[in-house]
């Protein structure tokens, strides 16, 4: 996979508690010796994919472990560690940051990897576009949506990782549709055509909506609006105005937000927002 990206980065913060608040992303390139990290400790977690290049990845106690494109790597909490650069120019890594808290918290579901801070990962041009997507959505986004981007970037650490596709036997059918969920939850704010994701998983449409239905139990517009109501809790809790609520979700006012918001959910946002 051939790749064209310059340094590209953005740090944000949702509140004053940079340790927990942080959000951050961007494309790092690092061509020299003297851009490797040695004992390198943060109180935030952050990770990269190795995009391209080659280097070294050195534990708490020494430990070396060679790393190589398509790599995940773990810069974990209060863990010291180093990353040395080869320098031969070739080294991009694409980078996401958050809070310790939220990592905490992914880690007691057991939604990240703590056994290793080294993942080989698959990855494809659809996995750089969702990196340039975030990137810009977070350069441009206003303060009370940095909640929503922060839900972004787990999703997109996650996905990375597999979460959502260890469970599985490696059946194909199976592995596909997890897939598809995947689709269906990305990006909530924008409208998603259920054709085009039959023809990014290179089904026929009504073969995608019966093979959908038989392995997850609803249809495709039924789980879209799930993962969007699923976000619009979150929200709801983190103090974000109804009205603005109902844009994040992909909704054009508040009034049909609010009526599929009931109608999924059985009670009002507002009374959601109250009895919470």
């Amino acid at each position: 996979m051939k790749l064209e990206i310059r340094k590209d980065v953005i740090y944000r913060c949702i509140g004053s508690d940079f340790n927990n608040g942080i959000l951050a992303c961007g494309y790092m390139m690092k061509p020299t010796k003297e851009q490797s990290q040695y004992n390198f400790l943060i109180d935030y977690y952050s990770c990269f994919l190795l995009l391209s290049g080659t280097g070294s990845y050195y534990t708490e106690d020494n430990t070396k472990i060679s790393i190589h494109a398509g790599d995940f790597v773990q810069r974990i909490p209060g863990v010291c560690h180093s990353t040395e650069i080869i320098p031969d120019g070739n080294w991009l890594e694409f980078f996401i940051s958050f809070g310790r808290t939220t990592y905490d918290y992914l880690c007691s579901l057991n939604l990240l990897p703590t056994d290793t801070p080294i993942i080989k990962v698959n990855y494809d041009n659809n996995t750089i576009h969702k990196f340039s997507r975030f990137l810009e959505q977070l350069k441009e986004a206003k303060d009370n949506e940095l909640p929503y981007l922060s839900l972004m970037a787990q999703q997109i650490i996650l996905s990375i990782v597999g979460y959502t596709q260890k469970d599985y036997s490696g059946d194909s059918l199976k592995e596909t549709m997890e897939e598809a969920c995947h689709i269906l939850s990305s990006e909530i704010n924008t409208t998603i055509h259920l054709e085009d994701v039959a023809a990014a998983l290179h089904m026929s449409y009504e073969n995608f909506r019966k093979q959908f239905r038989k392995f997850i139990g609803i249809s495709p517009s039924q789980y879209r609006i799930q993962q969007k109501m699923k976000h619009a809790k979150l929200m709801l809790l983190s103090g974000i105005p109804i009205k603005e609520i109902a844009l994040l979700t992909g909704y054009s006012d508040t009034y049909s937000f609010t009526k599929q918001f009931t109608h999924s959910v059985g009670i009002s946002p507002g009374r959601y927002k109250e009895m919470s």
